[in-house]
């Protein structure tokens, strides 16, 4: 039968993955597998967007062979040192007994890793009427497409940005950015102290 449909596979080539969609880093290896029966199979072949790469008979087209393997018993592809411009859907096209089987679409997205750790900037003002420091901390990074977390008194919250409010007797409270994406993550600690003194953070 003849169609497409969506088929998750994780990156261990185990069956099945709870996404369709693969995230790796720069530098990486994948395995992608289709996941289907082997036995009977008369033509299997990879294609990266609309670019094939590999064929059964044939092996890895000459323009991909320093970084692609196709596994020529389960038919597996294996893409080695892995870049940004290798992120997009990979198809696996195949025919059992010379009928085409439904193909297999894996869509893979490359990151590049975090490598910096985030800016955390402090401001606060004394409350009189509370007796107490308003902090607003900012933290900023210079990687895209991350995704801010703040950690302070055994508390979480999301966003670049928070609020806190802090008292002269609560001392040194530490507050802690993490920034991540879906391949790695990194974290910045400061430490803040409510000063009645001058009605501002030490930094």
């Amino acid at each position: 039968a003849k169609g497409n449909f969506l088929r998750s596979v994780s990156v261990a080539s185990t069956c099945p993955s709870s996404s369709s969609i693969i995230h790796k880093k720069v530098g990486d290896t994948v395995k992608l597998s289709s996941c289907l029966p082997t036995e009977g199979v008369t033509l299997a072949t990879w294609k990266h967007r609309d670019t094939e790469v590999a064929d059964k008979d044939l092996g890895v087209t000459t323009a991909f062979k320093d970084r692609f393997d196709l596994n020529r018993t389960d038919f597996s592809l294996t893409v080695n040192r892995l870049t940004l411009q290798d992120s997009g859907n990979f198809s696996f096209i195949s025919d059992v007994n010379d009928k085409q089987r439904p193909t297999v679409v894996i869509t893979l997205q490359v990151h590049e890793p975090i490598t910096k750790e985030p800016d955390v900037t402090v401001n606060s003002t004394w409350d009189d009427s509370n007796k107490s420091c308003t902090v607003l901390v900012e933290c900023r990074s210079t990687s895209d497409s991350v995704t801010y977390s703040w950690s302070v008194k055994n508390k979480t919250q999301s966003g670049s940005r928070l609020k806190v409010d802090i008292r002269p007797e609560d001392g040194e409270t530490t507050v802690t950015c993490t920034i991540s994406d879906h391949v790695s993550k990194k974290s910045a600690s400061k430490p803040v102290k409510c000063n009645i003194t001058f009605g501002k953070l030490p930094v």
